[in-house]
């Protein structure tokens, strides 16, 4: 059972709580220890089990997005921050909206809101 403690980092952190407590008598602290020790167990082998399948899930999300769905999220960017219809950008190619949603991109990354301190330098030039 020592091994077992030794072995689980989060397990020793348990069990010195749990000797530390000097208001439990020895048969409470034997099964409370027993207890720690089955659900730790438990713990470990779910994360195992769990383990392969948030792997597979982060791959997948590893993923680069389709040129339609590319397409699709420029067009909500474009509608919601640069003020387009639907209409007139559906009948634009990739490239003139790429070229729209980087133009309007800039636009909105170079917008500084009021109250933010901003430091300036001139640099005064003479003739």
């Amino acid at each position: 059972m020592q091994a077992i403690i030794d072995a689980d980092e989060v397990l020793q952190a348990r069990v010195a709580e749990l000797y530390k407590d000097k208001t439990l008598t020895n048969d409470d602290r034997v099964q409370r220890l027993a207890d720690l020790i089955n659900a730790r167990s438990e713990e470990v082998a779910l994360n195992e089990l769990i383990q392969p399948i948030k792997q597979a899930q982060s791959q997948k999300r590893k993923r680069n997005p389709t040129r339609a769905q590319r397409i699709s999220e420029m067009k909500v960017y474009l509608m919601h921050q640069g003020c387009y219809k639907s209409a007139q950008l559906r009948g634009m190619t990739y490239d003139e909206i790429e070229r729209l949603y980087y133009r309007i991109k800039r636009y909105v990354d170079k917008f500084i809101p009021m109250g933010t301190l901003v430091t300036c330098y001139f640099i005064k030039v003479e003739n």
